[in-house]
């Protein structure tokens, strides 16, 4: 059941990840006692980490060729991502040491070059050790070598659970989530496989509440061991939008400016904590949220868009093209 194209409620995903992901770094989201940033960054991170699963492994499904893969991928991460490294973490900020971490991806397993404006990259280290690994796994085997995607989820469940840990940013205690977002796309290219439907009537059918209402719990620390379940728990909402049917939730997943934001969501996650660096991150509460935070989401939203069409476009049809050829 492979290419079938575009899936659009995707988009509705991706777009409020970043929704999510931007909030918490950039507003203060009620009482810090009630922990709300952390639980939504949690929410983001999840949710674009098993989307990121899902497109990765249905793309490589449906074409398993890794050069292809390999240049398509890096052409739409490195361009943009060397950019800021060089502009804001190597000039502005002097941290030409965390630029090496950035470009190397290694900067998720050294805290000493994780400073403002450069902590929120270790989620693309994550990204690139999963891609680098698929693509081993798919070079060595083809399409068997997806069978090492449940082993690897159950490999890293025990080395969280080992060592205790609920939230981590390195890649062998996160990268679950992403991995969770791979086993929904084989479920997803198999719909007729028993597995499937089982996880098609949990997700789409009436417990699909209650799976969101744990995948929130698990976001937040009241969850506890919950946490450990979080990617799962993902794998299951973002199922349930999925494989239900159409209604109002998939029409919403829809909306033009989630798709815009889906559009322009990779750069948004790079350019914005830069927006907030300097005078523009400084002040009182109500200098800082009230007067300079609008400046800073104008100022995202505007980079972001230009970034995405007169500098990451060209680089990801460079890529289309050799695609093309091969």
């Amino acid at each position: 059941m492979a290419g079938e194209g575009h899936i659009r409620e995707l988009d509705g995903v991706r777009g409020l990840s970043i929704l999510l992901v931007l909030a918490t770094h950039l507003l203060p989201l009620g009482p810090k006692v009630l922990q709300l940033n952390a639980m939504t960054g949690l929410m983001g991170m999840s949710l674009f980490f098993c989307l990121s699963g899902f497109l990765i492994t249905r793309f490589l499904w449906e074409r398993p060729d890794v050069p292809v893969f390999l240049v398509r991928r890096l052409a739409r991460i490195y361009p943009l991502l060397a950019l800021y490294a060089v502009v804001v973490v190597g000039i502005a900020l002097g941290r030409w040491d965390a630029v090496q971490g950035i470009l190397l991806t290694y900067l998720n397993y050294d805290d000493a070059i994780l400073t403002e404006g450069t902590g929120h990259l270790w989620s693309i280290c994550v990204e690139l050790h999963f891609y680098f690994g698929i693509a081993l796994a798919v070079a060595l085997a083809g399409r068997r070598g997806f069978w090492i995607v449940p082993v690897l989820a159950l490999v890293v469940l025990a080395l969280r659970i080992e060592g205790g840990a609920l939230v981590s940013i390195r890649t062998h205690l996160r990268v679950d989530e992403i991995l969770s977002g791979s086993l929904l796309a084989l479920a997803w290219t198999h719909r007729d496989h028993p597995l499937s439907r089982a996880l098609q009537r949990a997700a789409a059918g009436g417990l699909w509440p209650v799976l969101g209402l744990l995948w929130l719990l698990s976001c937040h620390e009241i969850g506890g061991a919950l946490g450990y379940a979080r990617p799962w728990l993902t794998m299951a909402t973002v199922a349930g939008l999925l494989f239900r049917a159409e209604g109002s939730l998939r029409r919403m997943a829809r909306h033009p400016v989630l798709a815009w934001l889906a559009g322009i969501s990779y750069a948004l996650y790079i350019w914005h904590p830069a927006m907030a660096l300097g005078w523009l991150g400084s002040g009182g509460g109500f200098t800082r949220y009230l007067v300079k935070r609008p400046i800073t989401f104008a100022l995202t939203f505007a980079l972001s868009h230009l970034s995405t069409r007169f500098y990451e476009a060209w680089f990801i049809e460079a890529a289309r093209r050799f695609g093309k050829g091969h």
